[in-house]
């Protein structure tokens, strides 16, 4: 996966593993949202400042598609892509890679919206040029 995006690393926990000593499918999930808070932070659009100010980002969909097994010390990596960025809407697509062997663990996709803290659409486009330009320049891999 090609992108311009910070890449974020993560070391596998005991705790995140089941009884066959891989990790456990969830945990793949929540790598995502670490990754993307990670990222996010580090291009300028922190997910607790964009929040003060009134933008909230909910998943509405999110799908994972599991490719070979990460076990307990393992250093994978997560890369992001953002995909069809329209100012309402964004999608992010997931890469999470050994780092050590670069084999591919998992793929996966996120889509959200922009919302008011009072639930209704928000376009960040239309309200925050600042954050929609930072947005759509890290969109143009598209």
């Amino acid at each position: 996966m090609e992108s311009k995006l910070p890449v974020y690393e993560h070391v596998v926990q005991y705790y995140e593993t089941d009884r066959m000593g891989v990790v456990h499918h969830s945990n793949y999930i929540r790598w995502f949202e670490e990754a993307r808070i990670y990222v996010f932070d580090r291009i300028g659009l922190s997910y607790r400042a964009m929040e003060d100010q009134g933008i909230v980002s909910p998943v509405v969909a999110v799908e994972c598609r599991y490719k070979t097994m990460s076990k307990f010390y393992d250093t994978v990596e997560v890369r992001l892509a953002f995909k069809g960025y329209t100012g309402v809407r964004l999608n992010i697509e997931y890469e999470v890679v050994d780092k050590a062997t670069g084999e591919v663990r998992c793929t996966g996709k996120s889509e959200h919206c922009f919302i008011s803290p009072e639930g209704r659409i928000m376009s960040v486009r239309r309200s925050f040029p600042e954050y929609d330009a930072i947005l759509s320049e890290y969109s143009k891999e598209d």
